[in-house]
């Protein structure tokens, strides 16, 4: 199988795969294909077959021999994945490291439900529009980096 994105013919045609193709007689056989999503579901929506050599006719028994899912199962695999990727939801945090002001506003959030014996998670969750589990990591942030200490925690 050569690679994906083969440009032919100075650079007029693009597909998204290629391979060569060995049939019963012994001719080679090359196969093109163009993917395309359909309802998030990647598809074969072109398919190019030409001889190696240019001069053996395509036949009947040429077709039924070939396996297009068995030839291009690897490279529609690959397309899926890059298709899952472009359409995943970007979440609001993605992991990344919380600012000192986020920090101090969570910390002064949990400080006042925990003063007024209120559930801290819910509280902090509810003020900042977040849900309870980003919430509670938001606290632990906030108590790793000691804006919540563990003397507050007891009053």
């Amino acid at each position: 199988m050569t690679s994906q994105k083969t440009k032919r013919n100075n650079g007029l045609i693009e597909k998204d795969a290629d391979i060569t193709f060995r049939d019963a007689n012994g001719s080679q056989w090359r196969v093109e294909v163009e993917f395309k999503a359909v309802s998030g579901r990647i598809g074969i929506s072109s398919l190019s077959i030409s001889s190696v050599d240019g001069k053996t006719a395509l036949t009947r028994r040429v077709l039924r021999d070939l396996s297009i899912d068995q030839l291009f199962r690897d490279a529609m695999a690959t397309e899926s994945k890059q298709l899952s990727k472009r359409n995943r939801k970007e979440t609001g945090h993605k992991g990344r490291t919380h600012t000192e002001d986020e920090l101090r506003e969570v910390a002064e959030i949990y400080m006042a439900a925990f003063q007024a014996h209120r559930p801290v998670q819910k509280t902090v969750a509810d003020m900042l529009g977040v849900s309870v589990s980003t919430a509670a990591k938001r606290i632990m942030a906030a108590r790793q980096s000691g804006y919540i200490t563990a003397l507050q925690d007891a009053e």
